[in-house]
């Protein structure tokens, strides 16, 4: 005689309109959660196997309560996946109202869910029905096991919510070897207990965090997170992290104006350690391509100066990142003209000269003065060397300082009228025209003073 097999109905009065925006990806992506979690936490097996249009989700846990169906009850910790006690109950709804046939076998029980119209409710709504399972398998079956139809395809998207299931085939890409699980690339995603719960538009990586560290920081559905909530999370790991890779892009996303979530956000100086502001300073020498290299300052001065010293200005826009550049090492180009007056060497004083030089620099002044116009201040310098000026092979034989509007010249050509006159003529060029060597502008003020000479000459005549 064939047993009776009596079937229990459990109506939940759950809506098939409740999360009318999930579809059956979100739906696979709860029931695979829920895997994660139970194997996770008992630290046990399982496996996810697709066959024919069915999947098999098997875990072998504790198992199922019919309590573990109300919706609202759970008994995760802070390191799962899954916290507000939904996530399976509105997976089957999710399915059943999508036709899609779902059982679940776990502890002497089978449950398939139904939307059926309930006279209590007087609408439709989802109800589980429970049977025993035969005796023989109620003894041999562990954990859950949860079939149900869908397609390859479907299985695959709901997977890659899962830091667990991505691979460089899927295009995913661990960044810091050295502290797996927290930055990875595609970017744009942020990860909570190894799960994707929302996305960043323009972020340059995605971020892997944890609930016990960030509280509460997204929703239901696993699309939308608190930005705000995140923002310092995020800055913590890009303070500490040690790896170049992340720092080069950053720094590269910077030079090329590129706005990213990063850039936007920013990083305290304070919060990096001495060893990253080292790897920062690296990293950022690499990019530009060149240890000569410094940040642009606001004075236009200040920035032609380092570039005629043969430095690399560099223009960070942004003032927060400009400002940790510059405490890890990067120096900007005001300091690097600072650096470069005060290397000139010994100011010599005027009474401090032969006889000769007086009366070469005497000469000098007075014909640049009668043909052109007033010198002002003149410095004469021991030495007018600079830093760079073994790459460029030669000697720097006089400047002009706009800022404090002084001509500066390296006493050693003032033996030599001729090359006396041709510093001070060029340098109150510069202090007239404003304009920089090798430039169109400085090449025809240069020519134009000496036609005006010439034509003043003829004059006399």
């Amino acid at each position: 005689m064939k047993r009776k097999v009596e079937t229990k109905r459990i109506i939940t009065g759950i809506s098939p309109n409740y999360v009318k925006n999930w579809d059956v990806i979100k739906g696979i992506r709860e029931i695979i959660q829920n895997y994660l979690d139970t194997k996770n936490e008992f630290r046990c097996k399982g496996y996810i196997y697709y066959k024919d249009g069915t999947v098999m989700v098997k875990d072998f846990g504790p198992g199922l309560e019919l309590r573990h169906l109300a919706l609202g009850v759970s008994e995760k910790g802070l390191d799962s996946i899954g916290k507000y006690g939904e996530g399976l109950k509105l997976a089957l709804l999710v399915l059943a109202r999508e036709c899609r046939k779902v059982e679940i076998r776990s502890n002497g029980t089978i449950i398939h869910p139904t939307i059926e119209h309930s006279d209590l409710y007087g609408t439709e709504v989802m109800v589980l029905n429970i049977q025993p399972m035969q005796p023989y398998h109620a003894k041999t079956h562990q954990g859950t096991t949860i079939r149900f139809l869908c397609s390859k395809d479907e299985l695959e998207v709901a997977k890659s919510y899962f830091e667990n299931f991505l691979s460089k085939k899927s295009g995913f890409k661990w960044i810091e070897k050295g502290r797996k699980g927290k930055i990875s690339l595609p970017g744009g995603r942020i990860y909570i207990n190894g799960a994707r719960v929302g996305k960043i538009s323009n972020a340059l990586f995605s971020y892997h965090l944890y609930e016990k560290e960030t509280g509460d920081i997204g929703n239901r559905d696993r699309e939308v997170i608190d930005q705000e909530k995140v923002e310092p999370h995020i800055r913590k790991i890009l303070a500490e992290t040690s790896s170049l890779a992340v720092m080069r892009k950053v720094i590269k996303a910077l030079i090329d104006g590129e706005y990213s979530w990063e850039i936007k956000i920013g990083l305290f100086s304070s919060m990096v350690s001495e060893k990253s502001r080292s790897l920062w300073k690296r990293a950022f020498y690499e990019i530009v391509g060149t240890k000569d290299a410094v940040l642009s300052s606001c004075r236009i001065e200040d920035n032609t100066r380092a570039d005629y010293l043969g430095y690399k200005v560099v223009d960070i826009p942004n003032a927060g990142w400009y400002d940790l550049l510059n405490s890890v090492g990067i120096k900007r180009a005001a300091e690097i003209a600072t650096e470069d007056r005060k290397k000139s060497g010994k100011r010599i004083a005027i009474k401090d000269l032969t006889n000769e030089e007086k009366n070469n620099l005497k000469m000098a002044r007075k014909l640049v003065e009668r043909y052109y116009n007033p010198v002002g201040e003149v410095v004469i310098m021991e030495n007018l060397d600079r830093v760079v000026n073994a790459a460029r092979n030669s000697k720097v034989n006089g400047a002009y300082e706009s800022g404090a509007d002084r001509i500066y010249l390296r006493r050693g050509i003032l033996n030599d009228l001729h090359q006396t006159l041709h510093t001070l003529l060029h340098e109150a060029v510069h202090k007239y025209t404003g304009a920089d060597d090798c430039t169109a502008a400085f090449e025809r003020a240069l020519t134009e003073v000496s036609v005006n000479i010439i034509l003043g000459l003829e004059k006399l005549k």
